[in-house]
């Protein structure tokens, strides 16, 4: 009866050892756990679940150019309605030409980034009768700022 006690009682000593090597659970916690500083496997929900999808939802089509730089242009200098649809048909314009020219591989990029900076001043010409003052100060701005690069 001894022998069985004590073989009971190593049974559940061992037992629960390795439950606590395999999973890192019970009285012995590892924070690094499944980190990669130790070899294993995460096994905790929550690191799962938290994770964001940098998948694009099914549903999601690509935004229009017009609509994105009408958007923008919008936040940047407070258009009013008017303003934002006269842009935006100044983009609609323009946009074939633009989408051209991101897809064109046989010029270098010195040549791409001459064409692009003379369409967007045949575009900043029909903007900025568009604007106020103040609008056209900020533009002006943003002008500069996109030429330095």
């Amino acid at each position: 009866m001894k022998y069985f006690k004590l073989l009971v009682f190593a049974f559940l000593l061992l037992s629960g050892y390795e439950s606590i090597a395999q999973y890192g659970y019970g009285s012995y916690y590892d924070p690094y756990y499944g980190s990669g500083y130790r070899p294993g496997v995460d096994r905790r929900i929550d690191t799962q679940r938290n994770k964001k999808s940098i998948r694009k939802k099914k549903d999601e089509k690509p935004k229009d150019l017009s609509v994105v730089m009408t958007e923008y242009l919008g936040e940047e200098l407070k258009l009013d309605d008017f303003q934002k649809a006269a842009i935006k048909s100044i983009y609609d314009e323009r946009k074939d030409e633009i989408l051209a020219l991101s897809q064109n591989e046989a010029d270098t990029r010195d040549v791409l980034k001459d064409k692009f900076r003379i369409i967007s001043d045949e575009i900043d010409k029909e903007i900025l009768p568009l604007l106020s003052d103040e609008q056209k100060k900020a533009y002006q701005k943003m002008i500069d700022e996109r030429n330095k690069s």
